[in-house]
């Protein structure tokens, strides 16, 4: 057994408009995750990345907390040392959370040198995160899409070739996933689904199918966009934009980011996009990026 694994787990931006809770996009920012077996059954926590404010260097920290739970389901009691190298913002809607558990049931797969299964870890990672689009996708990579049934989730995913660029834009503001579903109603009407379901399939179908001739009205959302948007101020007037360069605007997971697909212009999206937010009381920031279709399961390799 190597003395160290190592795994690397993409950013993933689920929903994309119209995919709501099955869809995800894995992105070319990263949770690297080390980890070493102690001697004893101590936990020892090293982070270094972004927010290092909202990061515990502790047992209670989400990799090593989700490590801890797996391991006792095994049946294992081990001490593991974790160095954590982090660029996911944490609380913006970039699967921060879901990395981490993709991380981390890695990290205890590597401990106790079991086979990795995709549809086990995909489905243990839903157990813990609650919801499969971003564990799916940031284990896969690529345009992964999920199913749940029985406790158990499928998960089918596709390459995205390199025919667009994203601009992510990120608000200088976090926003607890909790309070952006709390928002959402419990039932929605049969327009509303058939509107978000006919989206969904056609965009699937496009990226599936190795096409990118996106049309504005993909993106467009009535399950969860219009209901968020009052806590994000600028969402409705930025979802509103029109650009030359702009194929489709949406909201990364459970905000307040906003990702942009685009064909060109990606500097004038992005400074648009801030432009209009600052209109609105809102300062952000924009980077442009790029799918990343690896995933955790091609990144991961002991060191």
């Amino acid at each position: 057994m190597p003395q160290r694994g190592s795994v690397r787990v993409p950013a993933t931006s689920a929903n994309l408009g119209c995919a709501f809770d099955c869809a995800a996009l894995a992105l070319n920012l990263y949770l690297d995750v080390h980890v070493t077996r102690r001697p004893d059954l101590g936990v020892s926590v090293h982070y270094q990345g972004v927010n290092p404010d909202r990061i515990p260097s502790d047992e209670t920290n989400l990799i090593a907390a989700s490590m801890k739970r797996i391991l006792q389901r095994w049946g294992k009691d081990y001490g593991f040392n974790l160095e954590i190298n982090n660029q996911i913002p944490v609380g913006v809607g970039l699967g921060s959370s879901a990395a981490a558990i993709v991380g981390a049931i890695a990290a205890a797969h590597w401990l106790t040198e079991r086979a990795l299964y995709d549809d086990e870890l995909v489905s243990l990672a839903t157990e813990i995160e609650g919801h499969p689009d971003n564990v799916a996708a940031a284990w896969h990579g690529g345009f992964t899409v999920a199913v749940e049934e029985n406790q158990r989730v499928t998960a089918y995913s596709s390459p995205v070739r390199d025919l667009f660029q994203l601009v992510l834009v990120i608000p200088d503001y976090a926003l607890p996933t909790e309070k952006a579903r709390a928002v959402l109603p419990a039932q929605y009407s049969r327009a509303d689904v058939t509107h978000n379901m006919q989206r969904a399939a056609a965009l699937s179908a496009q990226i599936f199918s190795g096409k990118v001739d996106f049309h504005r009205c993909l993106f467009d959302d009535r399950l969860h966009q219009p209901y968020r948007a009052p806590l994000m101020p600028g969402l409705s007037e930025v979802l509103a934009m029109k650009h030359p360069c702009l194929l489709g605007l949406c909201l990364s997971g459970a905000g307040p980011s906003i990702l942009a697909f685009a064909r060109g212009g990606t500097s004038d999206v992005g400074e648009a996009i801030c432009q209009t937010l600052r209109e609105q009381g809102v300062e952000a920031q924009y980077s442009v990026l790029a799918p990343d279709n690896r995933g955790a399961k091609g990144w991961s390799l002991p060191v």
